[in-house]
Parts: structure tokens; C-alpha cells; sequence
């Protein structure tokens, strides 16, 4: 069939093109196909004389195949051509590079006041993958979506590229000679204000301590409410002072009120995940309850799952608490040196709920993860999500150490503590000016502080007021001078994980503006210290921390090598529970005698925006929320019981109203959510962040109230008549009947194992198959084990940098032309108001039998020896037959020049794939660049690939390890084994495909009938 002419194109076949020549022609109709071709006119004006036509006798396919190949030589021919002017080689290579053979750095990301540790690809000194670091213990070699996307940051071409001086744009040196005058006053700081973020980086806290030391009147304030963690503040409560908390998930039973430990919305959730999953084996599995306010991946992973509204998360704690006390009772084990006693049983056992408080199936719940915790004492854990109020927090810590449960209790890590009566202190002071000076090194405090304290206006009282960010954000727009910051991968720092341990992050690259400057150079100026660069500053803290032995400079450079500072953790923390006054304080607990009324808001931060800081990355503005598949937008979510008395449906504009303060924001119905609850994400609506991000969703940040800042009873929720179209990636959530993404009951599972039997034979096909598996070459397969995918993304963002994956924008979502080359579907399962929850990654599966390739007209998706399907990109003329005919849907076709030309943008793309252009299909390689680079390093070394030595991107990124890679034929070879696990079975089967990508079955672990 003949290619039509692009609809979304505006000129016409007689038209002449711009430079003169002859425009691209097109039949001028279907009608004039189908009546039998063009007429002689037609024929003449498409293929004038000297047209290249089909032989006489030659078929119209081979015609294609012959004519493709041969403009794809041409266009070969004219690629090397070299500049008129004189070029010469390197005379002398820099130190290290081989041009083509990537370099890899250890270094790491600072969020939230924790550190994970990375190792960054470079090429030719341009940062171009990021991974995690196997020796780093926050990450085991995993990486979240934050931290793969932080690479685009880095290139994000609004990025603020000057600094400016009460208003005036000024160089860096204009605006340190005048920070030079403020650290030489006389009155020791009094009206001098830092706002800051917590951090855990040793040297900007000793610069910290420096600042203190130097004016002993000025204050540091850290700030960053939205991440505003309860976890603190119970632990000051249950122990006296605040201490950090690692909680350690692989145990047999997990309880959670809350807690999306699987999500990697927080620094220490990929070790989370990691244990988690790996306590989960299916010989012996542990079991998760989970009790929650909005759907989440912690959640679909639950074994026992309970819908809540957010008030009632203290009643549902006070439950569970009293029936441990009970379940304990004389048989508590005494532990005095950790504070418990008998006592701490017995009062917990005398706690009460009123009756209104809880449903009847919510008390069951918390009868039986109860009675689950006592069966395995010392067995389990209690973790609470920062949403909840301290006194959660106190009782889970409490319930853990009656049960032998001990949390690993840690002297905090990031530094200065979260203090709201500090910050509240700082807005009375900029109300009554008595700020002079005021040094901003948070993020954005201007978007992210509570409407209440009117922190914006009272900011503006300050006569010098300094910002030091990425972007010319809105706290920039409101500070005269303003300071661009370098990016994580440009400058020296050091910081530490969740447990503590110690990392040097080290620059990836100079920074791209040269104007730009750490928040090291600019706390050096008022500790004094100047007229040091940052490396030496760091280099000089861990000399004097290490004693300054002989062979530090060997420690140093292990040290950059390897990403970790050895035997640097935390300290464990000596503390006793006060029993007596976690008991005492959930005695007080009020407001529990009715039954909750109305409408309650659930605030959560954004999976993919966080608290707002990454609303300019395009990746994670695009990629899927992993629970409600909606990309470039938030919503108001809502249960469909919920939606249905409401009369709102998908789309609808409502408007909420809480506490005098009024937002609009579409509806998303979602099976699984709390009734009467609406759970609407922080970070999105931003009005300063570039062109990406920039009022992309609703502001839901004048909602918060210091009083309540996770939401609160609604005053009223109504429908504005407006709609607004969601960019969806998945507009369905049931699998029709289909065997697709598999789950079963442990139980079920063993007593049966043969149920899979019809799911892993493969079914009939129409042509005879192949006998690869008996060639003498590779042959690449993969896994992936749906027991231990959490459905966290960080696989589809990985895929997207390693193979230069486009965005489209909201508009191409809408078309339903996304280009993310591995996806991952979410189905619900059962009841829709309180259904199951599972979700699966599904890429070009690479069938041996492959129903694209016997499609295509010109072969441009062919199957390779080692049992790769393969596209030939400058074969391809886009007919789309192999898309048309591919039942698993995972081929995405280029419409648009998606590929930005912003200089930038090219710098971050992966040199060792190719830049793909308009009107090409495109898919899952299995990453074949790199097994290319490990066939490469095996020859010259003289032998054959490895086991292991091939990792795709995908695999690399998984925090919990889903994902096998390797040789089929390698008898020893972890994904032949997967492929011949009891548990494995082929996506769509009985089409006789043939998958080289296998899933295994999730199983779970349902708590039997009366409790544990």
C-alpha cells in the first residue's frame, strides 16, 4: 500500500518547497489506490522519467528491500565527510581516555538530608548514566527514578546561568565582596538568619559550626516542611531525645500503618526494598500487613490490606497497641535496660478505642496482624509513614520493644534537626524586622512553607535577603540577590547514609556555567575560609578525622574509588523507652468518640515530582505514576464509591475547599482508595521552574496548615462544570480474563504446582521452529520475577537514558504515543471498591517466533543468531505492520522529531545508541550496546562472555533485583534457571510467540481465617 501524505503536514503535493525544489508527492487519495492505481497523469506526475520503478518480474517486497538498502548505503556515503578546515588527532590523549570506552566515577546524591551512593558513566568527560553503588549501603547498586533522573537535571538548560546583586546581574566575585561586608559586622550575627536543609554532610555542618562560632547571635534554621517526618519527633517522645530510625523490613512479619517503604520515595527505601523482598522467598515467606490512606505499591504488595481514612490511623494504632499489652500479658520479657517491664504490657493492654472509632473489619485487621506479631516475637517489625502524628510513632516503637522487637536507633544523621518552633521563632522575627540579613540555601521555601505564616510577605522585609538555587524559581523572584548553584555533579561535598556511613561525592564535570557556585564556597565566606577551594576543604576535614595517618593520601584515593568511608556508621544510640509516658500520651489521645464526618484530605508527596524540586524533568514528569498511570498532571483521587455520590467522574474539575483556602483539580476515580477520603500530590502547579514543568498540574500547597500539614476535614468539595483531559497511560485496569500478571496464594501455589503447566508450553505456530537453542552461539534471555517486582519505575527511567528515549509532552501522552520502551501495566484485581493490586514490566519480549518480523515489507525487524530481535532503523520506512501485528504492543513509532537540537540535551545522550529520527519503529534492544562492550572486552581478553558480565539497564536499576539477565544456553546461568522455575510462564503463550522474556508468578501470604 502506498504511503500517505502526513495529515499534520500544511503544505500540498503541488506546492513548491521553501528552498525551491520539488516537494514530497503522495497519492492523492485512497479512492484512487483502490480503483486500480493512478491513472497515466498520475503515474507520470509520481514517477517522472528516471524514477526508479520495480523491474518487470521483480516482486514489490524484494523492489523495497533492494531500494531501502540502497539509500541506506547512499546515506552512509555522505556521513564521513570531514570539515574544509585543517583537524588533527590528539597529539596527547588526557590522562584516562580512551575515546569509546566509557569511564565510571564514584560519587552520590544528597536529598532529604541522607546521601545515596552512584556510580556515573562518563564519555569523553560527559556524564551520561547514572547507577547505584554495589559498595554503597543505601543503595546495593539500585538507583530510584530520582536519582537516574538527576542526569537530565544536570543539562537542564533552565538551569539559572548568572548571579545578580540587589537586582543587578553581577559575577560571583561582585556578590562575595559584598557578603565579605556582611561577615565583618560588629554585633556577632544578631540579625543574621540562615534558612537551610538538613543535611548529613560533615563538612557543611562543620561550616555550620564554623558560622556559629564566628557570630554566636545568628541562627541556622532548617526548613523543608514538606519533609516533615513524624518519626522524629515519636522517637523524642518514646526515648526522650530525637534519634534516628532504620528500620529493618526483612523480618518474617511486617506491619505498616502508612508506610510506602516500596516506593523509592525516600534515600533508605531502596535498602528497604531489598530486604524486604528478600525475606520474601517462596519456600518461606513473610507476611505484610498493611493498613493505608491512598493506594500505594506497598500496599499492592500487601498480604493482608486495609483501607482507612487518614484520622484514622491513631485509632487503628491504639487497637493494635492494646491487643499486643494483651496478647503479652505476665509472659512480657523484662528488659529494664531498654525500658521494658511488665508494666509497658499491662498498659498497653488497658489502652481503649470507643466503639465509633473503628469498623468492624478494621478491628479484625488489627486483632489479627496482633496476634500474627505475637507468634513471631522478635520475628517482626511495626513501621509508621512520616503522615502520622508522634504519638503513632511512640506506640509502634513501644509495641516493637514489648515484643523484642528492637529498633535500630541511631544519633541523627542530618543535621540541624527539623525544628518547627525554630522556624516559627524565624517568621516572627521577619514580621517585627528584626532580620537584617537573611542567607537561603533551602530549597525553594517560598513554594514549599505553609500558607498560614505568610512567609512570602514577611520575607520581603528582610533589606538583604540572598538566594542560592538551581533555578530562578519563586523564592529567586522574591530575593534582590540571587546566587546559581552548581549541580550535585559539579561539585566537591561529602555526606552519609541512612545508617550513617560516610561518602566524598565527587564533580562529574566543571560546572556548565561558569558563574555557578556550591553552597560550600558560599558558607565559606562567612566561616572565613574562602580562600579554599571545596576539594581542599574536604580533603583537610577527613585528614584531621582520620588522624592524619601516613598513608592518607592512599586512604583518599581508595575512597574516591569505592564511593564509601569504612567504619564511618552511626554509632547504635543508648536509649530507654519511657513506657510511662507513651502510655500516658495515647491515653490523652481525644476525638475519638464519634465516628469520622465528611469529606477528609489526604496530602501525599508527589512519586515523580517529590515535594515539587524535580517539576522540571521532563523524564518524571512523563513517567506513569506507578499507581494511577497519569503523566503531566496531578488529580483529586477518589474511590468510586466516593466518586459516585459526589457525581464526579474522570476529568470533572472540583473544587476543594479546606480552611478557607480553595484549589480546582480534576477527579481521578482509583479503585483501592479509601472512601470519603480525596488524596490530591504535592509539588506540581509550580509557576517558576522553566519551560517543562511550569503550571503543569494544581498547587495543592495552600492546603497545608502548620496545624495540619498532611490535609485535614474538607469544607466542601463541588463540581465546576469544567473538564480536563488526563494524560493517561493506561485507561483500563482489568485483564479481561486473561492470564497476564499472575498471582496466587502461597498455599495454593504448593499444592498445585502443575497449574502452570499450560502457561510455559508453547502453543502452535504457524511456522517451524527455530533450533537457536542448539546453536553454539549465545543465547540472551531474561527474567522477570513478579515476587519481587514492587512496580517502583526506576527500570523505565533507567531504559530511557541508557537508549536515548524521547519524551512527547502531555499532548503525545494523549495520542497515546509515548515512547518509553518498557512499561509497566497495573491491574486491579476483584472488588472494585477494595480490590488486589499487581503490577508488571513488559518489554519487547524478543520471541523466537516473532509475529513482526514475517510482517514487514522491507525487513527491517529480522531475529539475529544469538535470539535477538533486531531493528534495522535506516530500513525502516514506517509502515507500522510489525506494531499492527504485535500482540504484546510494546513497539513505539517516532511521529515527531521528538530529539531536541538544545545543545545541552545532546551532551547527556549515550553515544553507543543510536539518535533515532522521525518516522522509525522503535523497541527493546536488550540492551545489545552492551553486550556489544562485553563481546569487545571477552576478545580482546581472549575468551567468551561471562555469566554476569552482560547487564541491561533495566536490571542494573531494579532496587530489589526482579530482573535476570544472561545466556540461555549457559547450563549455570541464573536466567536458565529462572526459565525452568516451577513458578515461570509466557505472556500470551497459546499465540505459539515463543517469549525469550519470561514472568514469574507473584505468590502470597494471606493470613488464615481467625488470625494468624
Amino acid at each position: 500500500m502506498p504511503l500517505l501524505t502526513d495529515p499534520a503536514r500544511t503544505d500540498t503535493p503541488d506546492a513548491p518547497a521553501a528552498d525551491g525544489t520539488e516537494p514530497p508527492r503522495a497519492w492523492r487519495s485512497l479512492e484512487e489506490w483502490h480503483a486500480g492505481g493512478p491513472g497515466p497523469e498520475a503515474v507520470s506526475r509520481e514517477h517522472p522519467p528516471g524514477a526508479m520503478l520495480p523491474p518487470e518480474g521483480v516482486a514489490r517486497r524484494t523492489f523495497l528491500q533492494l531500494a531501502t538498502a540502497s539509500l541506506a548505503a547512499a546515506g552512509f556515503s555522505g556521513c564521513f565527510r570531514q570539515p574544509p578546515e585543517k583537524i588533527l588527532p590528539y597529539s596527547t590523549p588526557p590522562e584516562g581516555l580512551t575515546p569509546g570506552v566509557p569511564l565510571h566515577f564514584a560519587t552520590g546524591l544528597e536529598w532529604n538530608g541522607r546521601t545515596v551512593g552512584l556510580v556515573v558513566e562518563s564519555h569523553e568527560g560527559r556524564p551520561s548514566k547514572v547507577e547505584g553503588n554495589p559498595l554503597h549501603p543505601a543503595s546495593l547498586g539500585a538507583a530510584g527514578v530520582f536519582e537516574q533522573a538527576s542526569l537530565l537535571g544536570l543539562y537542564d538548560p533552565a538551569r539559572a546561568k548568572t548571579s545578580r546583586l540587589q537586582g543587578v546581574e553581577a559575577a560571583w566575585s561582585t556578590v562575595r565582596d559584598a557578603l565579605h561586608k556582611q561577615a565583618e559586622r560588629q554585633d556577632g550575627g544578631a540579625g543574621l538568619r540562615f534558612l537551610v536543609e538538613p543535611t548529613g554532610s560533615p563538612l557543611v555542618q562543620a561550616l555550620y559550626a564554623r558560622i556559629q562560632q564566628r557570630f554566636p547571635s545568628a541562627r541556622i534554621i532548617p526548613c523543608g516542611e514538606a519533609l516533615t517526618d513524624g518519626s522524629r519527633e515519636g522517637t523524642r517522645l518514646a526515648y526522650g531525645r530525637a534519634l534516628d530510625v532504620v528500620h529493618d523490613v526483612g523480618r518474617a512479619v511486617v506491619v505498616a500503618l502508612d508506610d510506602d517503604f516500596l516506593a523509592t520515595k525516600r534515600p533508605g527505601n531502596l535498602r528497604a526494598a531489598r530486604d524486604f523482598v528478600n525475606a520474601r522467598k517462596p519456600e518461606a515467606m513473610n507476611r505484610l500487613w498493611v493498613a493505608e490512606s491512598t493506594l500505594t505499591l506497598t500496599g499492592g504488595f500487601a498480604d493482608e490490606r486495609l483501607r482507612m481514612r487518614p484520622s484514622q490511623g491513631v485509632a487503628l494504632m491504639l487497637a493494635l497497641a492494646a491487643e499486643v499489652g494483651a496478647g503479652l500479658g505476665a509472659e512480657a520479657p523484662a528488659n529494664p535496660a531498654r525500658g521494658v517491664t511488665p508494666a509497658l504490657a499491662s498498659g498497653l493492654a488497658s489502652l481503649r478505642v470507643p466503639p465509633a472509632a473503628l469498623t468492624d473489619a478494621q478491628r479484625a485487621w488489627a486483632r489479627g496482624a496482633a496476634k500474627d506479631l505475637l507468634a513471631h516475637r522478635g520475628q517482626g517489625r511495626v513501621t509508621v509513614g512520616e503522615r502520622q502524628p508522634p504519638r503513632v510513632h511512640a506506640l509502634a516503637f513501644a509495641m516493637d520493644e514489648a515484643l523484642g522487637n528492637a529498633p535500630r536507633l541511631l544519633e541523627p544523621v542530618a543535621l540541624p534537626e527539623a525544628n518547627p518552633e525554630a522556624l516559627g521563632t524565624l517568621l516572627g522575627e521577619l514580621s517585627d524586622g528584626r532580620v537584617d540579613t537573611l542567607i537561603i540555601t533551602a530549597w525553594n521555601p517560598a513554594w514549599t512553607m505553609t500558607v498560614d505564616p505568610g512567609f512570602p510577605r514577611h520575607l520581603e522585609r528582610v533589606p538583604f535577603r540572598l538566594y542560592h538555587g538551581l533555578h530562578e524559581d519563586e523564592t529567586a523572584a522574591r530575593c534582590p540577590t540571587f546566587v546559581s548553584a552548581t549541580h550535585p555533579f559539579e561539585s566537591w561535598r561529602d555526606g552519609r547514609a541512612p545508617d550513617g556511613t560516610a561518602s566524598v561525592l565527587q564533580p562529574l564535570i566543571a560546572p556548565l556555567f561558569p558563574g555557578a557556585v556550591s553552597e560550600v564556597e558560599l558558607l565559606s565566606v562567612f566561616a572565613g575560609l574562602e580562600s579554599q577551594s571545596p576539594y581542599d576543604l574536604l580533603k583537610s576535614l577527613w585528614r584531621e578525622r582520620s588522624g592524619a595517618p601516613r598513608d592518607f593520601e592512599a586512604r583518599w584515593e581508595t575512597w574516591l574509588a569505592d564511593g564509601v568511608i569504612p567504619g564511618t556508621q552511626a554509632p547504635p544510640a543508648r536509649a530507654v523507652l519511657d513506657a510511662a509516658a507513651v502510655v500516658e500520651g495515647a491515653r490523652k489521645v481525644s476525638g475519638l468518640e464519634q465516628a469520622p464526618q465528611g469529606l477528609e484530605l489526604s496530602l501525599v508527596l508527589d512519586s515523580r515530582l517529590y515535594d515539587g524540586r524535580f517539576a522540571g524533568n521532563a523524564w518524571l514528569q512523563e513517567l506513569p505514576d506507578p499507581v494511577t498511570k497519569l503523566t503531566w498532571d496531578n488529580a483529586a483521587l477518589l474511590s468510586p464509591a466516593t466518586a459516585r455520590s459526589l457525581s464526579l467522574e474522570k476529568g470533572d474539575v472540583a473544587r476543594i475547599e479546606l480552611s478557607g483556602q480553595v484549589v480546582e483539580v480534576p477527579v481521578l476515580v482509583l479503585p483501592g482508595q479509601p472512601d470519603d477520603t480525596v488524596t490530591l500530590a504535592l509539588g506540581h502547579g509550580r509557576e517558576r521552574v522553566g519551560p517543562v514543568g511550569q503550571h503543569v498540574g494544581v498547587n495543592a500547597y495552600p492546603l497545608r496548615s502548620r496545624s495540619a500539614p498532611w490535609g485535614g476535614t474538607l469544607t466542601r468539595i463541588t463540581r465546576t462544570g469544567r473538564h480536563h483531559a488526563l494524560a493517561l497511560t493506561q485507561e483500563h485496569w482489568s485483564m479481561e480474563g486473561r492470564q497476564l500478571a499472575l498471582q496466587l496464594p502461597q498455599a495454593a501455589f504448593r499444592a498445585k504446582p502443575q497449574a502452570l503447566h499450560s502457561l510455559q508450553e508453547d502453543g502452535e505456530r504457524l511456522y517451524p521452529p527455530t533450533a537457536l537453542l542448539k546453536s553454539e552461539r549465545h543465547q540472551w534471555a531474561m527474567a522477570i520475577d513478579l515476587h519481587r517486582c514492587t512496580g517502583c519505575s526506576a527500570c523505565m527511567v533507567a531504559c530511557q537514558a541508557e537508549n536515548n528515549v524521547p519524551v512527547v509532552g502531555r499532548d503525545g501522552v494523549l495520542k497515546s504515543r509515548e515512547m518509553h520502551w518498557l512499561r509497566i501495566d497495573r491491574y486491579f484485581l476483584g472488588d472494585p471498591d477494595d480490590p488486589g493490586f499487581i503490577t508488571q514490566p513488559v518489554a519487547c519480549v524478543h520471541c523466537e517466533a516473532a509475529p513482526c518480523e514475517y510482517v514487514c515489507p522491507v525487513n527491517a525487524t529480522v531475529h539475529s543468531d544469538e535470539g535477538l530481535n533486531q531493528m534495522v532503523y535506516n530500513r525502516c520506512i514506517g509502515t507500522r505492520y510489525c506494531s499492527n501485528n504485535c500482540p504484546y504492543k510494546v513497539r513505539r513509532f517516532n511521529y515527531l522529531e521528538y530529539p531536541q537540537r538544545e545543545p545541552l540535551t545532546r551532551l547527556r545522550q549515550n553515544p553507543d545508541v543510536t539518535v533515532r529520527s522521525r518516522g522509525v519503529m522503535e523497541k527493546c534492544t536488550y540492551c545489545v550496546q552492551r553486550i556489544e562492550r562485553a563481546r569487545t572486552v571477552a576478545r580482546s581478553a581472549q575468551r567468551d562472555v561471562r555469566e554476569g558480565e552482560v547487564v541491561t539497564a533495566c536490571q542494573q536499576a531494579c532496587p530489589t533485583e526482579a530482573i535476570t539477565f544472561g545466556d540461555l544456553r549457559a547450563p549455570e546461568s541464573r536466567v536458565r534457571r529462572e526459565h525452568e522455575d516451577p513458578r515461570h510462564y509466557k505472556l500470551l503463550n497459546t499465540l505459539g510467540t515463543r517469549p525469550r522474556t519470561v514472568h514469574l508468578v507473584r505468590l502470597k501470604n494471606p493470613a488464615p481465617k481467625g488470625g494468624a
